[in-house]
């Protein structure tokens, strides 16, 4: 009866979300609806002080989440998000890129040059968490390089798209919340878990992308004709361009927790928010120093605040939404009927987190968004972790990798339709050729994670299924976009 009741509100939830129903509210009203159930049906506690009323309880863990939410990783987020957008505004991030660029021009193979661009725009989503954001940036100093040097347009915006698919680093939301439930610091889990992963993937994934973008340029019979950015908006020149030294500023947050950690200055210990609220205030001061104005710069920090509100009403909110879908999948007694319906078929951990990974990355492909499906299952993973005796690190790490990986398959992820309509391509046609690299992409990530965890002979007789599955993702991710365009016209 209760994976009755929670494959409904799977469904329920996903029917709306995919209808463009605001997600939070979604997640929050199905989530209080299975916890109302499991009153009734399992005498289910959510909060160790009662408000002496369980169904006002409900709300009291709601109420307690947001407390617990807000004041840590929330804020962490909140953070990060008001120190990327700060960058942007002051010219560091642009600057950052621009330089980083210039050793491509010096390339002459146009398909090796797609191949570090992909690298390099990984390499910068370490300092520039938003897929978006990065992908702009790209566009409006990359693409037009790119173009000139030989490239096809659909190459070109395939791979800056999917720029941010492998997501990894302290500045990625979806990696703080996995570094949190894992109870790691968010510093060694970037460097014990994610690096020698990522490291490996990355590297693969761009050579998987320069043969595929050769493969549809030949195709294609390479006819796209270089072209201008059709954003008017979008310049490679600024007025007022930020001087040189501002690239090291996005990098900031990332050396203070490096040097004052285990890994180096060990008598002296810089968390994730007291980095970023040094990079802050040293970037403020740099904007006084280059304009000699203070007016201004306490407009910056204001801001900074608005920026970081915004965060916490598009992020933090929708993790606080999918832990309470969560607990109602909880309680309801849905997580340990699955774990010992899996235990009885004779499944092992490794099954189970294969599962997971697969549900994160179908419902990332179709929603075009990573954070709504790894935020509603990560809260569950300890509890699994613990029942099949496995580390929530090991658990944790191909589930939060398959969202990057789901997401940029999407044709209607946010990155995609601003890459398309500055390319003037379809996003279709950058679909198309993100397919095949991020598929690729993900199925390596599970090989090499599971490898890293001694369970991978478990896992081959499942790979079957899973390329079915992928078949099946193919034509309902065509279908949601076609009804989205239909939508929209």
């Amino acid at each position: 009866m209760s994976l009755l009741i929670a494959l409904i509100g799977l469904v329920f939830a996903g029917r709306l979300i995919l209808k463009n129903y605001n997600p939070q509210a979604v997640l929050f009203l199905t989530g209080i609806a299975m916890m109302a159930i499991a009153i009734f049906t399992n005498n289910a506690v959510f909060v160790e002080k009662s408000t002496g009323w369980v169904g006002f309880d409900i709300f009291e863990y709601i109420r307690n989440t947001f407390s617990n939410r807000a004041g840590g990783l929330g804020l962490k987020i909140m953070l990060i998000g008001g120190f990327a957008m700060f960058m942007s505004a002051i010219g560091a991030s642009q600057v950052m890129v621009k330089v980083a660029a210039k050793p491509l021009m010096k390339l002459n193979s146009p398909y090796l040059m797609l191949a570090m661009a992909f690298i390099l725009g990984q390499a910068l989503s370490l300092f520039i968490s938003s897929a978006t954001g990065l992908g702009l940036l790209l566009m409006a100093t990359l693409y037009p390089v790119l173009i000139r040097l030989g490239c096809s347009k659909a190459a070109v915006a395939a791979v800056l798209a999917s720029t941010c698919a492998i997501e990894f680093g302290p500045g990625s939301g979806n990696s703080i919340l996995a570094a949190q439930t894992a109870g790691i610091d968010i510093t060694e889990f970037f460097i014990n878990e994610q690096l020698p992963v990522i490291s490996i993937l990355i590297v693969a994934v761009a050579a998987i992308h320069a043969l595929v973008q050769r493969y549809f340029d030949r195709r294609q019979n390479h006819a796209e004709q270089s072209a201008p950015l059709q954003n008017e908006e979008q310049e490679t020149e600024t007025k007022d361009e930020a001087p040189l030294y501002y690239l090291l500023l996005p990098m900031l947050p990332l050396f203070f927790m490096l040097t004052f950690s285990k890994m180096g200055v060990g008598t002296i210990k810089v968390g994730m928010a007291t980095a970023i609220l040094l990079s802050i205030f040293i970037g403020l001061v740099c904007e006084y120093a280059r304009h000699k104005q203070a007016k201004p710069v306490f407009e910056k920090l204001q801001g900074i605040f608005n920026d970081m509100g915004k965060v916490f009403a598009t992020v933090v909110t929708l993790i606080i939404a999918g832990q309470t879908f969560a607990m109602g999948l909880k309680s309801i007694g849905a997580i340990d009927a699955l774990l010992h319906m899996a235990s009885s078929a004779g499944f092992t951990a490794s099954v189970i987190v294969l599962f997971m990974a697969v549900l994160t990355f179908s419902i990332s492909a179709l929603m075009g968004s990573g954070n709504a499906a790894f935020f509603s299952f990560a809260p569950m993973v300890p509890q699994i972790a613990e029942k099949i005796g496995t580390n929530v690190a090991d658990m944790i790490l191909p589930i939060q990798l398959s969202a990057g990986f789901g997401r940029t398959i999407s044709p209607i992820a946010g990155v995609i339709i601003a890459v398309a309509g500055i390319s003037g391509l379809s996003p279709f046609d950058i679909v198309r050729r993100t397919l095949i690299p991020m598929l690729s992409g993900w199925l390596i990530m599970l090989v090499i994670t599971f490898t890293r965890s001694g369970q991978i002979m478990q896992l081959l007789p499942f790979l079957a299924g899973i390329i079915a599955l992928i078949a099946v993702i193919t034509v309902l991710i065509k279908k949601r976009a076609q009804q989205q365009i239909a939508r929209e016209a």
